[in-house]
């Protein structure tokens, strides 16, 4: 049975933007692949558990379509670190871009000074 999505993530989300998923890649489970294709989004951001399994396999089909993939190094985990190590290590030798939750912020606010900025500065320190 399917663990439900944490409070604290599902109470930021609308009805209907969860999605049940039982496979270990998520790109084999069609409607999470459906939706990524109608977003017509190239590029995924990745995160989550356990990133030797579910993780790799989903970044290892998605890159198989096609898709750009960047995964989050210190947002993806395993409970053995050599395990995260060496998923992280396989997906880049894949061309899968590894970075970090700084990196990514960064690029997604693109320039300082504005609320957005402010918002995301208690975040990292």
């Amino acid at each position: 049975m399917p663990l439900a999505t944490i409070d604290v993530i599902a109470d930021r989300l609308l009805p209907g933007e969860t999605l049940p998923k039982i496979t270990f890649s998520a790109w084999n489970e069609t409607a999470f692949r459906d939706r990524v294709i109608a977003s017509g989004r190239r590029r995924l951001v990745v995160c989550g558990t356990e990133a030797h399994v579910c993780v790799l396999q989903t970044v290892l089909d998605a890159a198989r379509s096609g898709l750009q993939l960047a995964v989050v190094a210190d947002a993806v985990a395993s409970r053995a670190p050599a395990n995260h190590a060496l998923a992280l290590s396989r997906m880049a030798s894949h061309g899968v871009e590894i970075v970090s939750t700084e990196m990514v912020l960064f690029e997604w606010l693109e320039h300082a000074g504005d609320d957005r900025f402010k918002a995301v500065l208690p975040l990292i320190r």
